[in-house]
């Protein structure tokens, strides 16, 4: 999309220009519509022109069912002619047969239950949440105007943290809640606020850096400290030994483990993918270690490995409060932003790399899929015996070794 789509420059100074449609020529008394937007600075100008091009659109929508309509407009602005008497908005033709509603606040909590995914109601209800932020609260879904609609995406969307695919998802899921409310009759056809926008990336916001594996150094500092939060040591130290994802370590079960001799084989069946269902083989002493001390534990009737893990977040994952508490240590170790729990699988896929272990291993033993026919299909996947010759190679720095050691020690028993 240009940059200058919808602008005119006069002078030094911007404006925004809008053909009109040749249906309304005669009302109109013009061919386009010209409107100041009092600034010299194109980006500021593409970012004031949204609200404007809004209230021209209602203009148009209210002279296109008949009703007389206003165009308010500054003084000495070279524009479309003033209608005066009603406001820029239908209301009676077009509102008329309405079923009546409280408000936005019990219409998006029955919007939201339409969707039988847990995590599809938790994002609509949070993009209903943040809108409610930003009017102040609960309003009906007829005082939500264009030019409203137009300030939030300009002042609430695109100036927000998000992601540019985080900040589209809620401009759609706005856009699809006022459609919901136009097909119950809530609202009236053909006037959602929410359609016509388009959030790219910003050319001025930079992408965040890649994610990457933590460095000998940073594994010192990040096997230190003391969180307090129960099964978190221990839990890290799985994921740096056996690669595994968060949610599948939280998530084992005491009948998930067996242990033959010295080696301890771990049943992956609450996988992210088909190709993480796995078995993983573990004999380093520490991963070993941790295994065998939580299988001599009785902790009542709890299946759970970690018995003291709680689910929460709107899945109520087991994973949910440790990833948090997880990132709440890194961070006071100091190392934010580039590396996360997730970094210890990288971390993993790294060393054994750099030991020489075949990359057919390496994705056979965390859980990724393999490109060719041969291995996803006539494949039987690999043995205990292969799994186990991946396990007995991971080591690490005899500095690393030393500082899990030491932090899983302190961890109460």
């Amino acid at each position: 999309m240009s940059r200058t789509q919808y602008l005119q420059r006069l002078g030094q100074s911007w404006y925004i220009r809008v053909k009109v449609p040749a249906a309304l020529r005669h009302r109109v008394g013009a061919t386009h519509i010209r409107r100041a937007l009092h600034t010299r600075d194109l980006d500021e100008a593409n970012q004031r022109k949204w609200s404007t091009l809004a209230l021209v659109r209602a203009y148009f929508n209210a002279l296109h069912v008949g009703e007389p309509a206003l165009l308010v407009l500054p003084a000495g602005d070279e524009s479309a002619p003033r209608h005066h008497g009603r406001p820029p908005f239908p209301s009676s033709s077009a509102t008329c047969g309405l079923r009546p509603t409280t408000g936005l606040d019990a219409l998006s909590k029955e919007w939201s239950l339409t969707s039988p995914i847990k995590t599809v109601q938790f994002q609509r209800n949070q993009v209903y949440t943040e809108l409610r932020r930003y009017l102040g609260g609960d309003t009906s879904p007829l005082s939500l105007t264009a030019a409203i609609a137009a300030a939030y995406v300009d002042e609430c969307l695109l100036k927000s943290l998000d992601s540019p695919s985080t900040r589209r998802r809620k401009l759609s899921a706005l856009k699809a809640f006022w459609e919901w409310m136009t097909s119950r009759c809530y609202v009236p056809r053909g006037q959602n606020p929410w359609a016509g926008f388009r959030l790219g990336k910003l050319d001025s916001q930079r992408t965040k850096p890649a994610k990457r594996p933590y460095t000998t150094c940073e594994l010192e500092r990040l096997f230190s400290g003391n969180p307090t939060y129960p099964a978190l040591r221990e839990v890290m130290a799985l994921g740096l030994y056996t690669g595994a994802r968060i949610d599948e370590i939280c998530s084992l079960n005491r009948a998930d483990i067996r242990i033959e001799r010295d080696v301890a084989y771990i049943q992956i069946v609450r996988a992210k993918t088909n190709a993480g269902a796995r078995t993983l083989a573990v004999s380093h002493p520490i991963p070993f270690g941790i295994l065998s001390r939580r299988l001599r534990r009785h902790e009542g009737a709890s299946d759970q490995l970690f018995h003291e893990l709680r689910g929460g977040g709107y899945d109520s994952k087991l994973s949910w409060h440790v990833g948090q508490a997880f990132r709440y240590h890194r961070n006071g170790r100091g190392l934010n932003g580039v590396t996360d729990f997730h970094s210890l699988r990288r971390t993993f896929i790294t060393r054994l790399e750099n030991l020489g272990v075949d990359q057919v291993q390496i994705a056979r033993y965390v859980g990724h899929s393999l490109p060719t026919l041969a291995f996803r299909v006539y494949s039987g996947g690999a043995t205990e015996v292969t799994q186990a010759a991946t396990g007995r190679a991971i080591h690490y720095a005899e500095s690393v070794e030393s500082a899990v050691a030491a932090f899983l020690k302190q961890s109460p028993q």
